[in-house]
């Protein structure tokens, strides 16, 4: 469970590769709720293993300018890490300019894209997803790894959406 979890979709994904396996090995099945109970933890277990990896991966500067982005306001009244999911594609100059501010920020924060190697790509979307519907407060909430991965994806995949954009 522990090594398929990473990979897995969902839980009943999980569930349902755990069942072949012991068909495969003709291992005698749990019942139903012990099997959703293991495949439950083991992919709690896979998350927090994704989190604190890409945690692991950053620096303390990075994590500092990470950390900053959920104190420091922009115009008197959001956070920057608001400011810059606040982005839409503009069909004049000053919206081209509104993006540019916000890719020099990104790029400023130096976040190479290869501290998400090896992990799945459906895990990178799952966090930045996460970060898009949490508020600054929300995410100060929560604990460290998790915060810096949350926060670590949403500016990498932002300056590629970003980027994207201008382009």
């Amino acid at each position: 469970l522990e090594q398929e979890a990473e990979t897995s979709r969902s839980n009943e994904d999980l569930a349902r590769r755990f069942v072949e396996e012991c068909r495969r090995t003709q291992t005698i099945l749990p019942g139903i709720t012990v099997i959703e109970r293991l495949c439950a933890d083991a992919l709690v277990a896979a998350e927090r293993r994704i989190e604190s990896r890409i945690a692991a991966r950053l620096d303390d500067q990075t994590k500092e300018r990470l950390d900053t982005l959920l104190t420091e306001i922009v115009d008197g009244k959001i956070s920057q890490f608001v400011w810059l999911r606040q982005f839409e594609v503009g069909n004049n100059s000053a919206g081209a300019s509104r993006l540019l501010d916000r890719l020099e920020f990104l790029q400023e924060l130096e976040l190479s894209p290869e501290i998400l190697d090896g992990i799945p790509p459906h895990r990178v979307t799952r966090l930045r997803r996460q970060g898009e519907r949490y508020f600054a407060d929300g995410l100060r909430d929560i604990t460290s790894d998790r915060r810096l991965a949350v926060l670590a994806v949403c500016a990498i995949e932002w300056a590629a959406a970003i980027t994207d954009a201008v382009i």
